[in-house]
């Protein structure tokens, strides 16, 4: 169904005109069409909640991530940007001795998120926690002023 869809909800005009209302119809059988890669993780604990705050010496970022561990996340952070990466895998770890598994279930799953931060940051003095299911990280802000705008004339030979 996808590739009758160039667009949400857009069928191109010559199907249209073959079959009158087929647009209609594909949206009162699989509602909103979804463009690959957008909100196909949503719902889920790898749902992208976090609160940035900003503060007169620091910037606060929390990302919300109940039930995950401390090794399973990877934090960078790359001029103004905050590159969050977080890599789940869930699997009995205590198998029964002598018993033989005909199905056994396994689950993983990968989440990654780049927020762009609203000042200029010390990225290399950042420090980040993990509590109650909150990842928190602190990033000190640079407080250097930047440099005026400076208006260039430009010269013409002639």
């Amino acid at each position: 169904m996808n590739l009758l869809a160039k667009r949400e909800h857009e069928v191109p005009a010559t199907l249209e005109k073959v079959f009158p209302g087929v647009d209609e119809l594909i949206r009162t059988m699989f509602g909103r069409m979804i463009e690959p890669g957008a909100g196909l993780l949503r719902g889920s604990i790898f749902d992208s909640r976090w609160e940035t705050e900003v503060g007169e010496t620091e910037v606060t970022v929390k990302i919300s991530c109940p039930g995950c561990r401390r090794s399973e996340f990877e934090l960078d952070i790359t001029g103004d940007f905050l590159n969050f990466k977080l890599h789940r895998c869930e699997e009995d770890s205590k198998p029964e001795a002598g018993r033989h598994f005909v199905f056994r279930e396994r689950s993983c799953a990968e989440y990654e998120e780049c927020i762009k931060l609203p000042v200029p940051v010390k990225g290399a003095a950042a420090t980040a926690k993990y509590a109650d299911g909150v990842v928190t990280v602190n990033i000190p802000r640079d407080l250097q002023t930047p440099e005026p705008p400076r208006t260039i004339k430009i010269k013409c030979d002639k």
